[in-house]
């Protein structure tokens, strides 16, 4: 059979293996694949009507985009230059980037 759950899920499949056995762990890894693809698909097809419903904007779409560059570029530098734990790496660099957002819009 192929094993597609193995490459996507990484770290995640090796747990479930090591618990459940590769059987197990196979069924469940693809399983969680076509619900997050599915999922996905139901988020794109509903998109406009999330977005009226949650009242989504421009600006709101802008802030996104600036937090996850500057959260990325953060979390490469931790984990990546620095040698920190992934985990940390994201905590911290999310910590700072809500800060840094908070000052700018409400203190500025």
């Amino acid at each position: 059979m192929v094993n597609l759950a193995q490459p996507v899920m990484g770290g995640l499949y090796d747990t479930l293996s090591g618990a459940f056995g590769n059987q197990i762990a196979w069924l469940v890894g693809h399983m969680v694949i076509i619900a997050v693809g599915f999922g996905l698909v139901t988020l794109a097809r509903n998109w406009s009507q999330i977005a009226d419903g949650a009242k989504l904007e421009r600006r709101h779409s802008v802030d996104i985009l600036l937090f996850t560059i500057v959260t990325g570029f953060q979390i490469q530098i931790y984990s990546g230059d620095l040698g920190w734990p992934l985990f940390s790496s994201i905590f911290i660099a999310s910590t700072f980037t809500i800060s840094l957002g908070w000052c700018v819009k409400v203190l500025n």
